[in-house]
């Protein structure tokens, strides 16, 4: 049986080697998150770029939204707007509007969980 001290002096260094081991994978954890909330950074900054388009129902026009889900434009077909109920366009808009929200809301959740995924976080 090794002598007391040299008993301590082995604890000492495995308590070391653990403490080594757990500081290695709390840097590799910061890391990790770091690029995961970078990437996330970058996909919201993209949105402001991507466009969606959705039809206005019966065909009346479309609406465009970024990828935040702001309006961008909304276009009307004039030929159709003479022919539909005209107490119908708003509540038609605002359906449009509400489709292509969720859409690109459906988009930037699908890509923020592939960055989840690939980053493991």
């Amino acid at each position: 049986m090794p002598p007391p001290d040299a008993r301590a002096r082995a604890r000492a260094d495995q308590n070391l080697a653990r403490l080594a081991e757990a500081e290695r994978r709390m840097l590799e954890t910061e890391r990790a998150v770091s690029d995961h909330v970078e990437q996330l950074s970058e996909l919201s900054d993209q949105q402001r770029y991507v466009r969606i388009t959705h039809k206005i129902r019966p065909g009346l026009g479309t609406i465009e939204v970024d990828g935040d889900g702001r309006l961008l434009h909304v276009s009307l077909l004039h030929s159709e707007l003479v022919t539909s109920d005209r107490s119908l366009l708003g509540r038609r808009i605002l359906e449009a509007l509400a489709a292509a929200r969720a859409e690109a809301s459906a988009q930037y959740k699908k890509e923020a969980a592939r960055i989840a995924r690939r980053n493991r976080v």
